[in-house]
């Protein structure tokens, strides 16, 4: 049954952490805005795990309870990656992420907020509750985008799960609908870079690991056994961990790994531990930009615009950001009374900032998954060679053979792999020798773990800041170069307001520009889109390590980052 069609300021397809989000935002900035997500519900499975400090300072701008969202961290003590045959077995190498004091006492002093391993389905439930309250959005989940009806791309035939189709006319669409993003091939938007990496086999299980192994503290388990590849993801170490096992293709598929055979697998990582297997699914890893950001009156954001490796965690993030960054710019052209110019200028300063961004962001999380094969090199195994075991048993000879005769060939295919794994774990001297290779090798993925730079020192060069951001400079992965120069983000001050510490970040207010100055400054020459401007002289906020000499001024803009330093 078709209904009639309804109006809205803006449509986003998707509920995920990116769409959900984008809701808070425009619910903000008093936005009216229609969500629609085909799911009915929540997936009751992880995904994204890695929230980093950006996305939570983000998230505190937002308005949203830090407490709360702290409290869905489940594994607040993890501080290891560890690299084993199997959970449990003996350590042949290990990632201390607690070790590097320098790099803590860095991070403790760059933000008044931290990261946290939140799964994502926590973390969109929690979204979603949040977005759901307000008047202005309207949250539609069991609802599937079927199209666009005109070439103006405002009406959006969609369907409920009932099969009741209509239509929402929008001004803008948000595309937060992932890494198969319906609206994205619909407009014929093209992603650039490699469409496929690896795939991976995803197994969500509800198991207490504590009782699989005695490495309390490991968020990430790299399983070196050659008929386990993969790795283990700790959500929850009383309750929750997924198995990312690497599919082999062409060799073999989805399909080759039915119940009995996850549950083989399964049995030998959780070593005969109880488990439940919650959810079962693949994922296709890709390192992909998307030609373009924005078309017409669509934005792409999240998946729909990047797609990274897992190595580094930066996906959710990097969609967070996007969102941040894209709201402000909507809610001047949609609130504000801007000429033509100003608006279109606006607007595409979305793709023009966040673009670099990403592209920046996917080097790094690729680089992070080709190094990861330096481990297994120095154990003394060869990476090109770890698709010769599913090569040869998924050969037609091989797999007409009677069952008993092809383990037999399976046992030998192995055998020279778990020799080696032995002999790395054992206590003798050629043992240590093996260890001491690895643990090279892993002190060498440290950067994988630690990019703290890339997190808040990237640096918007073109967009909606001034001439000078060009010459900013970025921070390095690691190492994070406070900047108070256009482009930047504010860098975090300790301040004391109205009796309570605080941060610089919390003078940045979503619904308007700032300006931080020092003593007398000359007005301010740039635009700010309709936006009012907050002015704050630096001397009411009792600390001098805000690089600003007299006369000279930061215009920050709603997302934080420095537009302009203006000089006397």
């Amino acid at each position: 049954m078709a209904r009639e069609n309804i109006e809205t300021s803006v449509l986003i397809v998707g509920g995920g952490p990116t769409g959900l989000f984008a809701s808070i935002l425009l619910s903000k900035c008093r936005i009216p805005h229609i969500l629609i997500e085909r799911r009915v519900d929540v997936i009751d499975a992880p995904a994204a795990h890695v929230i980093n400090v950006r996305t939570t300072e983000i998230f505190r701008q937002a308005g949203i309870e830090m407490d709360a969202l702290y409290a869905l961290d489940h594994h607040p003590e993890a501080r290891l990656i560890t690299w084993s045959q199997l959970p449990g077995a003996p350590v042949l190498g290990q990632l201390d992420l607690s070790a590097n004091r320098e790099a803590l006492k860095a991070r403790g002093s760059a933000s008044q907020d931290h990261s946290a391993n939140i799964s994502q389905h926590l973390l969109e439930r929690f979204l979603r509750g949040i977005a759901e309250k307000s008047e202005f959005s309207d949250i539609r989940f069991g609802v599937k985008w079927e199209g666009l009806s005109n070439t103006q791309n405002r009406i959006n035939r969609v369907s409920s799960i009932n099969s009741d189709t209509y239509s929402i006319s929008a001004d803008y669409l948000l595309a937060a609908d992932g890494a198969s993003s319906s609206v994205s091939r619909a407009l014929d938007i093209q992603m650039i870079g490699p469409d496929h990496l690896a795939t991976f086999l995803n197994l969500s299980c509800e198991v207490s690991i504590d009782d699989v192994s005695p490495e309390s503290g490991t968020l990430l388990y790299w399983l070196m056994d050659p008929e386990m590849r993969g790795v283990m993801i700790v959500h929850d170490p009383k309750h929750l961990a997924v198995v990312m096992q690497l599919i082999n293709v062409p060799y073999e598929t989805f399909n080759d790994y039915d119940d009995a055979r996850c549950e083989s697998l399964l049995e030998k990582i959780f070593r005969g531990n109880a488990y439940r297997l919650i959810h079962k699914s693949v994922w296709r890893m890709t390192a992909q930009i998307a030609e373009n950001f924005r078309q017409g009156n669509v934005f792409l954001i999240g998946d729909s615009a990047h797609r990274f490796p897992p190595t580094g965690g930066l996906g959710l993030n990097t969609a967070i950001a996007d969102v941040h960054n894209l709201v402000w710019k909507l809610a001047a052209a949609i609130n504000n009374d801007l000429d033509a110019e100003s608006r279109e200028s606006l607007l595409n300063s979305y793709e023009s900032e966040r673009k670099p961004v990403a592209q920046r962001n996917t080097d790094a999380s690729n680089l992070n998954n080709e190094k990861m094969m330096e481990v297994v090199e120095a154990l003394g195994l060869d990476p090109r060679k770890a698709d010769l075991l599913p090569k040869i048993m998924n050969s037609f000879l091989i797999r007409h053979l009677p069952k008993g005769l092809r383990q037999k060939i399976k046992a030998v295919l192995l055998k020279p792999a778990r020799a080696l794994i032995a002999a790395a774990a054992a206590n003798d001297q050629e043992g240590e020798e093996i260890r001491k290779r690895i643990s090279k090798a892993v002190e060498n993925q440290e950067e994988h773990f630690s990019m703290l730079g890339l997190e808040l020192g990237y640096i918007y060069k073109k967009g909606v800041v001034s001439s000078e951001a060009e010459h900013t400079p970025e921070s390095e992965v690691m190492t994070y170069t406070p900047s108070f120069a256009a482009g930047a983000r504010l860098p975090h001050c300790a301040i004391e307001r109205n009796g309570k510490l605080a941060s610089t970040l919390d003078l940045a207010n979503y619904n308007s520009f700032l300006s931080l100055k020092s003593g007398e400054s000359r007005e301010i020459d740039f635009p700010t889109f309709g936006y009012s401007v907050t002015e704050i002289d630096v001397a009411e906020l009792g600390v001098n390590n805000i690089d600003l000499s007299e006369g000279e001024y930061l215009l920050v803009r709603p997302d934080g980052h420095i537009a302009v330093r203006g000089n006397p």
